[in-house]
């Protein structure tokens, strides 16, 4: 019995291949990962630290005086931002109105800053130990800029627990 040049793996696998190359160029051409470009809304300088990079994280505490300094810089005057950080479940939480300064706008210089008192992020459930990332957004949540963040239980870790490879103490 022959089979036909359309009917073979062979082929089935040429097609499905090109479908799966076509796919990927219409999606980088119309979808594309949401990053900041440079246009009216973005300078593609934008930068974000914060003080201090290793933050003292009691998990399960119910709240947290822990005090994180946000800045930001290279930011177009005027713009609106969020802050996001990821908790100890891999939800995104936005910080933006713990920060005490909402909304949060870009001063004429392109900069502001910040405080954000961990509260409620420490209570169970929520904050962990953990390397994150801190993201600054804007409205439309286009990511502008991004921080490491460590959280560590500096002050409270029993004698024989092991320090995390992130965390200094």
């Amino acid at each position: 019995m022959t089979k036909t040049a359309l009917l073979t793996k062979r082929f089935a696998l040429v097609w499905l291949a090109l479908g799966l190359l076509a796919g990927l160029v219409l999606m980088t051409t119309f979808g594309g990962l949401r990053t900041a470009q440079a246009d009216e809304h973005t300078t593609g300088f934008e930068t974000v630290v914060i003080n201090p990079t290793e933050v003292d994280l009691e998990p399960k505490k119910r709240s947290s005086k822990t005090v994180v300094w946000i800045y930001g810089g290279g930011f177009v005057p005027g713009t609106e931002v969020s802050i996001l950080v990821e908790d100890g479940n891999g939800v995104l939480s936005d910080i933006t109105s713990a920060t005490g300064t909402f909304p949060l706008v870009a001063n004429d210089e392109g900069a502001f800053a910040t405080r954000w008192q961990l509260g409620r992020f420490t209570r169970k459930g929520v904050g962990g130990e953990g390397m994150q990332t801190l993201w600054v957004v804007d409205q439309l949540f286009n990511n502008l800029a991004t921080t490491p963040i460590a959280f560590c239980n500096l002050k409270k870790r029993a004698e024989d627990a092991d320090v995390p490879s992130w965390c200094s103490s």
